[in-house]
């Protein structure tokens, strides 16, 4: 890990981000409001810890349980690449819709964002073969400063300290978003329609969440 871990109890972060170029439609923020927060009550979590990956394999629709530590966070890959039709993914957490897609669908998100309502249960809906794998810390990428992050669909990346602005821009069809997540509160940051490019004030270190299955994307810190 690139930044130390106890970054969960450093972050302070804000939530203003200003459009580069002008794309896009903002949705669920009314005009000269911030991004919608989320707060987080409980205690701040304890410093994340190096655990192995759990791994689940299926075909179709169905639910597995999961292992995974209460109180750390996971990173949810699922990979199915000859799915048609929807894809959903929901958990007994707070994250419901984890995953909302169409077709073929391969992307990254985050569990066990709500100390007070840990994921044990996450159920599928897809047409094919399927692998979902929780992943501690040690799986993201660190955007680091002032070198362009590119990708495609769904992700989630590490903020580095020293962080205090981000550039995003994607290109897509359909919605796109980003959040943060900080101990205290998650920001969305970025929920958009189409091709998008704004810059945002976020204090790192940090981490950040690409929503937009069908996009491609670049970040860059600063």
């Amino acid at each position: 890990m690139k930044f130390r871990l106890s970054w969960l109890l450093l972050v302070v972060l804000t939530s203003a981000c200003a459009p580069a170029g002008g794309y896009g439609e903002i949705l669920e923020r009314p005009s000269g409001h911030p991004a919608a927060t989320v707060p987080l009550t409980t205690p701040p979590r304890p410093a994340p810890r190096d655990l192995p990956a759990e791994t689940h394999t299926g075909k179709g629709s169905g639910e597995f349980t999961t292992s995974w530590p209460a109180d750390q966070l996971g990173f949810f890959t699922f990979d199915c690449p000859k799915c048609s039709g929807n894809v959903l993914i929901d958990t007994d957490g707070g994250e419901d819709g984890l995953v909302n897609a169409i077709g073929a669908y391969k992307g990254t998100t985050w569990l066990n964002t709500y100390p007070d309502r840990p994921t044990r249960t996450v159920t599928i809906r897809a047409t094919a073969a399927w692998t979902a794998t929780i992943a501690d810390h040690r799986s993201l990428t660190t955007a680091e400063s002032g070198k362009p992050a590119k990708g495609t669909g769904d992700a989630v990346l590490k903020l580095p300290a020293g962080v205090t602005r981000v550039q995003f821009a994607a290109k897509t069809p359909n919605n796109v978003a980003l959040w943060v997540i900080s101990p205290e509160k998650r920001d969305l940051l970025v929920n958009e329609i189409g091709d998008t490019q704004v810059e945002c004030d976020v204090r790192g270190p940090a981490l950040l969440r690409v929503d937009g299955y069908e996009a491609s994307w670049t970040l860059t810190p600063s």
